[in-house]
């Protein structure tokens, strides 16, 4: 009897030692560092990568990326970074300033740039703002790619084949969640174009000029109320009003870190009411149906 309890207690033993080595070994070594610009493409990063990445993002919201400037305490988090996703458009003029920093010849970080996946759009009105008191020249193009679903799937695409190649391990995993998230961000683009195909050639007023690759996708026209990063000027508000009216626009859409006194202003002239929506917001899909839909409840 006691030769049988000492034969069960090495089994339970046993048991509880290969239960606790099993816990012990993590299925990674650890997850893979990334960063990027803005919150949306985090969105992509952590679709594709699930439990295998952990993701930063280097603007906060409500920052301004024309002053934005990394603390040595953020750079130095950045340290072990081994994938970084950058807008790469010249208005983030600070993503080349800190990865000259980052980069080394012999390192092995690998950078994503979103802008290179794109076809860069014209600004309607080359000057405005960034942030609340902070006026500046965007050059001729636009920087807000994430707006686009379609630019967004090329990006995705791009994102994968930097991870499979830094992670050589995950690539099935990598490969089935970029499938599905193709899957929806061609679903979201369907259900937006469906939503928005009646109102094609329609305009709608922004307090600042954040949608234009989403117009383009849609054949929408968004039409900037901000002048130079600042509220217009009385008589400036007068022709948005008029031009308005003429127009028959009933969509005024406000961002939240830029003025919407002027907005405000039109939208009780329009006898209509100021929706905001957030371009910057990590879920960027619901962002998109936000616009949509209100573009469709007001214009539709």
């Amino acid at each position: 009897m006691e030769n049988q309890s000492m034969f069960n207690f090495r089994l339970i033993f046993r048991g509880l030692a290969a239960a606790l080595l099993v816990g012990m070994v993590p299925v990674m070594a650890s997850e893979l560092p990334v960063t990027v610009s803005v919150a949306p493409q985090g969105h992509l990063v952590e679709a594709i990568g699930g439990e295998r990445v952990r993701v930063s993002v280097m603007v906060d919201p409500g920052q301004s990326s024309h002053t934005f400037s990394p603390s040595p305490r953020r750079m130095s988090a950045l340290a072990d970074t081994r994938l970084y996703v950058k807008v790469g458009h010249p208005e983030y003029s600070y993503e080349r300033r800190f990865l000259q920093r980052l980069q080394d010849p012999d390192g092995d970080l690998q950078v994503v740039s979103m802008a290179e996946h794109a076809e860069l759009r014209e600004l309607e009105d080359h000057h405005h703002g960034h942030g609340h008191h902070h006026d500046h020249a965007h050059g001729e193009t636009d920087p807000h790619l994430w707006v686009s679903p379609r630019v967004m799937r090329r990006s995705a695409e791009a994102i994968a084949e930097a991870l499979i190649s830094l992670d050589p391990d995950g690539r099935g995993e990598y490969q089935r969640n970029l499938a599905q998230l193709l899957l929806d961000i061609d679903a979201l683009d369907a259900e937006l174009a469906a939503l928005l195909e009646p109102l094609q050639q329609r305009r709608f007023l922004v307090n600042h000029p954040a949608w234009g690759y989403f117009a383009d996708d849609y054949a929408l026209t968004q039409r900037a109320i901000e002048h130079e990063g600042k509220d217009p000027s009385p008589m400036q508000l007068a022709r948005l009003i008029e031009e308005a009216r003429e127009a028959g626009i009933r969509s005024v859409i406000v961002q939240p870190g830029f003025s919407s006194r002027g907005a405000d202003l039109i939208a009780r002239e329009l006898d209509t009411r100021t929706v905001e929506v957030d371009p910057m917001a990590p879920d960027w899909p619901e962002s998109l149906r936000s616009l949509a839909r209100a573009l469709a409840e007001n214009d539709g």
